[in-house]
């Protein structure tokens, strides 16, 4: 019989196996993500440098001097394993999709999530669902998966200079925003925000007599006798909103970044294992 946890699990992901699959083969279509160039314990070769007094003849590489008249150090390249938290926005709204040809919300910033996971495990790092602990290694995102499960609805903080990603639509007010990423930034702590949309939130395609309803079977609900008339509106609000978020989470270290359910996946993580790489450089 399936424990509860990992039942509540598959209701999260909708399909958990699937879920992983997805992340999987996206993380094996992207490049690597690459370590931090400095010197330090590691195994990879970086660089030779001059010998210096203080090395001693151990460290002398003795095939490189052999070549010249000086003395070569071959310096490794630092592989300190780093830290990298994940949050996944449990509102309702991320459980929407407007055609069931797409994922939902909340699928896509789960596998876009558990894709980058893959990659910074497979480089050295270590991964975890902010509020829970960090694993490192092959059996890290299978935990990752079903941590993600019990990840606090309110983000906590994050302990000291971590890297943390936040995935969700975005709707929450900037100032609630601007709480949660303060709180993350007074640690030290810097990341991204994986900002999620659905076409139909991002072209309004609708017209006609229609009936919004809230998200999740909540009682509110909107009729408009023309959509098309409120398009407009609806689009300057939205982008004056995202402007805001913008400029407020990258005062704090937090850039963003937008990714459309109806576009490819690929992208999003290129852009998003790169905005982390750079937090870790």
């Amino acid at each position: 019989m399936q424990s509860t946890a990992h039942t509540e699990a598959l209701g999260l992901a909708g399909d958990l196996p699937g879920l992983l699959l997805d992340a999987r083969r996206l993380a094996a279509a992207a490049p690597g993500v690459h370590g931090r160039r400095r010197a330090g314990q590691g195994e990879a070769f970086w660089q030779y440098r001059d010998h210096r007094a203080e090395d001693g003849a151990k460290l002398v590489d003795w095939r490189r001097s052999a070549r010249g008249e000086r003395l070569y150090v071959r310096e490794r390249e630092r592989e300190a394993a780093q830290t990298c938290w994940f949050w996944v926005d449990r509102d309702a709204g991320m459980d929407w999709t407007s055609s069931d040809a797409r994922p939902t919300k909340k699928y896509r910033a789960l596998t876009l999530c558990l894709a980058l996971g893959i990659l910074l495990t497979r480089g050295g790092e270590r991964v975890g669902a902010l509020g829970g602990v960090t694993r490192a290694g092959p059996r890290a995102i299978d935990r990752l998966s079903l941590d993600l499960r019990d990840a606090p609805v309110e983000p906590s903080a994050p302990s000291t200079r971590t890297v943390v990603v936040f995935a969700s639509d975005f709707y929450a007010p900037v100032e609630t925003w601007r709480a949660r990423l303060a709180a993350a930034a007074s640690v030290g702590a810097t990341g991204a925000l994986l900002m999620i949309a659905d076409p139909a939130e991002e072209d309004f395609p609708y017209r006609g007599r229609t009936l919004f309803h809230e998200p999740g079977g909540g009682r509110r609900e909107a009729l408009i006798g023309r959509a098309e008339a409120a398009k407009e509106l609806y689009a300057e609000r939205l982008e004056t909103h995202r402007r805001n978020l913008r400029l407020m989470a990258a005062s704090l270290g937090f850039p963003a970044l937008l990714h459309r359910t109806d576009h490819a996946a690929a992208p999003a993580l290129s852009m998003l294992a790169a905005t982390v790489s750079e937090h870790f450089a």
